[in-house]
């Protein structure tokens, strides 16, 4: 119920699975999805889909752009080595390498001003994943732990912490997902099943 998913950082779901099939649009809608809820809702979003690959990220941010009649490099964009399209004051969908959100995450290990990350093809390992998700999976404690200690503030006569960056949102993307493997990962309990293969695409939460 809404009530129960109030202001409390606890109640509030931050690691999501989505699993669908190779062709069933995760990639290119989900994204968008979360664009424009935010945008219906008027908060704010930016959103980063990490790739395993260079060519994935230029063709999808290329594809996603003509399916919102835009330019690639404006609200959407890519940044991968040697190459971006992107615009720091308009872009809100950027897509990546995980090799380049890694190297941003060293200059900005806390991504402030970034809502939402998706890490696509996650069941593809490879060394550079396998690191972003612990680093994320330690990003996601450290947001947490920060709403914990500011909504105490509020009840204390410490009232005067800034307010917390936003809790950041990490969305998993696979065509094939070993579920317990994830579950431990995120120490999180709940069961995770795979989501039909056309949209919409239901989301299996892990917390």
């Amino acid at each position: 119920s809404s009530s129960s998913s109030s202001s409390s950082s606890s109640s509030v779901v931050t690691v999501t699975v989505v699993e669908g099939e190779t062709g069933s649009g995760k990639t290119t809608q989900v994204p968008q999805f979360v664009l424009e809820e935010c945008a219906a809702r008027g908060v704010p979003c930016n959103v980063i889909v990490a790739q395993p690959r260079r060519l994935s990220a230029m063709s999808v941010a290329e594809r996603v752009a003509r399916e919102r009649n835009e330019k690639v490099g404006n609200t959407v964009g890519y940044t991968v080595r040697l190459d971006s399209k992107a615009s720091p004051l308009h872009t809100r969908l950027l897509f990546c390498t995980t090799g380049i959100l890694l190297k941003r995450l060293e200059q900005d290990n806390e991504l402030e001003n970034v809502t939402h990350v998706f890490v696509d093809e996650v069941h593809e390992r490879s060394i550079e994943s396998d690191f972003l998700l612990m680093v994320l999976r330690d990003l996601l404690k450290r947001r947490h732990q920060q709403h914990r200690d500011y909504e105490a503030s509020l009840t204390s006569q410490h009232a005067s912490q800034q307010p917390p960056p936003p809790l950041l949102r990490v969305i998993l993307m696979s065509a094939t997902l070993d579920a317990d493997l994830f579950q431990r990962y995120f120490d999180r309990p709940a069961p995770v099943t795979a989501n039909p293969a056309t949209l919409p695409l239901p989301q299996r939460n892990l917390h």
